[in-house]
C-alpha cells in the first residue's frame, strides 16, 4: 500500500480521557470540494486516512465523533486529571495544529495481508 504521511491519533476512552498514539506510514487523502446551492457556496471538504495493518500491529479501537487525528507526529499529551484540564489541553492542541475528528471507521481486514487496512473518514 502506498503511504505518504505519519499521523498522531488521540483516542477518547469511555470516561473522556485521551491517549496519544503515533502511527507511521499511512495514506493521507484530503479532498477540497465546493458546490453552489440556492443559499450560496457550500463546502464539502473531507479527509480519508488509510492505515495499513502493518502500521498498527495491535489493531485500532476507534470511537467515532470523539477520536482526533493530527497530520504528523505531535508530542502534545492531554492532561487527563480533570474535565477542566482536558478542555485546556484540547484548546492548546487546536491552537497549534489542524485537528480532524474521526467520523467513520471501517476495518478492511480481508484479502491478502498486504492489502488489509483500516479506513478513517474525518472532518
Amino acid at each position: 500500500m502506498y503511504t505518504n504521511a505519519d499521523i498522531t491519533l488521540y483516542s477518547c476512552s469511555k470516561d473522556g480521557k485521551y491517549t496519544r498514539t503515533e502511527i507511521k506510514e499511512v495514506f493521507w487523502q484530503e479532498v477540497y470540494e465546493s458546490n453552489i446551492g440556492k443559499t450560496g457556496l457550500i463546502t464539502a471538504n473531507s479527509l480519508h486516512i488509510f492505515i495499513p495493518l502493518t502500521s498498527v500491529p495491535n489493531g485500532l479501537n476507534i470511537t467515532t465523533s470523539k477520536d482526533l487525528v493530527v497530520k504528523g507526529i505531535v508530542q502534545h499529551e492531554f492532561d487527563n486529571t480533570s474535565q477542566a484540564t482536558i478542555a485546556t489541553s484540547m484548546k492548546t492542541l487546536k491552537e497549534s495544529h489542524t485537528v480532524y475528528t474521526v467520523t467513520v471507521s471501517d476495518c478492511m481486514l480481508y484479502g491478502s495481508k498486504t492489502m488489509q487496512h483500516y479506513q478513517l473518514s474525518c472532518k
